[in-house]
């Protein structure tokens, strides 16, 4: 199983995707994302979709996903009924919700799924029920569950409880 580094150490990491004035920078992502096809279809806005992602956890996230898939039985109606096919995106450059630092969505090391049933600040987003099928494969290749942090995020030291969201990143 892959360290993945604490949030904090993320630049250094997956390196800097920060260009000029702070805006993404076109090389790093040419040089660090990948796009993946998971082993089922995935939609994006009601359109079928691949992941971009940063290439050093694309493995991790194929892993993932692949063992997703093997628990549904291979069945894409399960998928569906889970919300794995749901994607809500992965690489997007821009800053953490109400924070200064860079989202793990800018490292492509995040990724998002099923948002209506898995809202921000829901504490009983609906991957919870499928914790077994969904979310214990993903915390068996060392990745982090928006689903497990508790908080309302409306102090410093916690965070909002985020269903929707996988990274591989750990917290700090």
């Amino acid at each position: 199983m892959t360290l993945w580094p604490k949030q904090s150490e993320c630049a250094a990491f997956y390196g800097d995707p920060r260009g000029a004035y702070g805006l993404a920078n076109a090389t790093w992502e040419a040089r660090s994302l990948v796009y993946i096809s998971p082993p089922y279809r995935i939609f994006f806005l009601g359109k079928p979709a691949r992941m971009r992602v940063h290439k050093k956890c694309a493995d991790a996230f194929m892993a993932w996903l692949e063992a997703v898939w093997a628990n549904s039985g291979k069945d894409p109606k399960v998928i569906k009924d889970w919300g794995m096919d749901n994607y809500g995106g992965g690489y997007n450059f821009r800053l953490m919700t109400g924070g200064r630092a860079i989202s793990m969505h800018g490292y492509g090391c995040a990724a998002d799924f099923d948002a209506p049933r898995n809202g921000w600040r829901d504490r009983t987003p609906h991957f919870a029920t499928l914790r077994e099928q969904i979310v214990k494969p993903f915390l068996a290749l060392g990745g982090v569950w928006g689903g497990d942090w508790d908080g309302d995020g409306d102090s410093l030291d916690e965070r909002s409880c985020d269903g929707m969201h996988y990274q591989f990143a750990r917290l700090g």
